[in-house]
């Protein structure tokens, strides 16, 4: 599984079609999303696009023909085509986040959790990192549990 990177360039190169009214994104780690302008709500032709330096390339700039300026998000793209890495790791982020919230709550120690699933300190800060895709449910459902939350993972039509 790739990771999202955070912090540095995102976009690479942006291309718009006013005939197609899309956009073509490409993601400094080679991903590619193609997105309709309606998708992003805009309803008029773009005049200019382009990398903005200003957030490192973590936004894409447009211009259109009246003459207005907007911005799009790095991450905006991606949640749009569904993108499964990035939405893996939004969800990672998520839990870990409630997680991390729950431990401080209850004034739970690493340590103990550590104790309680029979693991090592450096596992619970590897389950605890959103960074780290690749996870153990088992011990996410173990932990959860021990903090007093359930664990739900659902499906449902896109």
């Amino acid at each position: 599984m790739g990771r999202v990177k955070r912090g540095g360039k995102k976009f690479s190169k942006v291309v718009f079609n006013n005939r197609k009214k899309q956009f073509s994104f490409t993601y400094a780690a080679g991903k590619k999303a193609m997105v309709h302008y309606s998708q992003l709500g805009i309803g008029s032709n773009v005049k200019e696009s382009w990398i903005d330096r200003e957030t490192n390339g973590q936004s894409v700039g447009v211009r259109f023909e009246d003459g207005t300026v907007d911005f799009i998000p790095y991450d905006q793209p991606l949640a749009l085509v569904k993108d499964p890495d990035f939405l893996l790791q939004n969800q990672i982020e998520i839990l870990t986040a409630r997680i991390k919230e729950a431990i401080r709550e209850r004034k739970i120690s690493k340590r103990y959790l550590a104790e309680q699933l029979a693991t090592s300190d450096n596992q619970i800060q590897r389950l605890l990192n959103p960074k780290i895709l690749n996870k153990n449910l088992s011990q996410l459902y173990q932990i959860a549990a021990l903090l007093g939350l359930e664990l739900q993972i659902s499906l449902k039509a896109a």
